[in-house]
């Protein structure tokens, strides 16, 4: 009996002790979701099945300091409930201090090109944007503060609420 009561207060003693100190765990919201459509009919362009929307996409860091327009692997293509296409962007870029206000607060930029490419009349063509994204850091959070694209603000952070990008060309 004894050895019973010994293992159960051991066992809740290590489970209380393995608890992590909440207050030090970062909320991290960087993930970035982009929709592209067309400014003449709406057309979905990141659906490669649709006739005239661009068949690949990639995503080029410009900020990387050992290859120039360094190909960025952290993003994929996914479809939301209505089957729009939009890219889903989490990280990959470099991200470089822009400033450092305090040891609380901290602002970060990553910048890349993104090459949208399609076939027209058996030529592959490029349209190239550049997105400029601003973090913030806090010891309690990571997040996207704002997006520009092609130097033109799209986004600005609205606590609580996803990071949704629409973008019309």
């Amino acid at each position: 009996m004894k050895l019973r009561i010994s293992i159960i207060l051991t066992a809740v003693v290590l489970l209380f002790s393995c608890r992590g100190d909440e207050e030090n765990v970062q909320a991290i919201d960087q993930v970035l979701m982009l929709y592209v459509r067309s400014a003449t009919n709406n057309q979905d362009l990141l659906n490669s099945k649709i006739d005239g929307s661009y068949s690949t996409v990639a995503l080029l860091d410009q900020l990387d300091e050992t290859t120039a327009n360094k190909p960025i692997t952290g993003y994929s293509l996914l479809k939301d409930a209505d089957t729009v296409v939009y890219m889903d962007y989490a990280a990959g870029a470099v991200r470089e201090l822009k400033d450092s206000i305090s040891p609380e607060l901290k602002t970060y930029r990553s910048r890349f090109i993104i090459r949208y490419s399609k076939t027209v009349n058996s030529q592959t063509v490029n349209d190239d944007d550049i997105i400029e994204i601003e973090y913030n850091w806090t010891p309690s959070l990571f997040q996207i503060s704002k997006l520009w694209y092609d130097n033109e603000l799209k986004f600005t952070k609205v606590p609580g609420q996803r990071n949704v990008v629409q973008i019309v060309k």
